[in-house]
């Protein structure tokens, strides 16, 4: 309980600072899952893959698979930089 509440106020935070972040990332990718979205809000903040680590409680792999399946889902090539796509919305 004590973690949702962390990602809560977490999300209310990111909102106050990029309101229309989510609602426009959502309205272009409606697939990401709750987790890429909290992922892609970290890289919107600048944080390392160590940091989303620890943050998200999960490894590093795990890290690079959320990052993996959402420029998957948002068709980015790989020459494509995830951060410069996020840091359009």
């Amino acid at each position: 309980m004590r973690d949702f509440k962390l990602i809560m106020s977490f999300v209310q935070n990111f909102n106050k600072r990029y309101p229309r972040f989510l609602k426009n990332l959502l309205g272009e990718f409606p697939n990401l899952t709750q987790r890429e979205l909290l992922m892609c809000m970290y890289i919107k903040l600048n944080y390392s893959n160590h940091e989303i680590s620890e943050l998200m409680n999960i490894s590093k792999t795990s890290v690079d698979s959320y990052r993996h399946r959402a420029r998957k889902k948002m068709k980015l090539k790989r020459s494509d930089s995830l951060i410069s796509h996020l840091n359009k919305f």
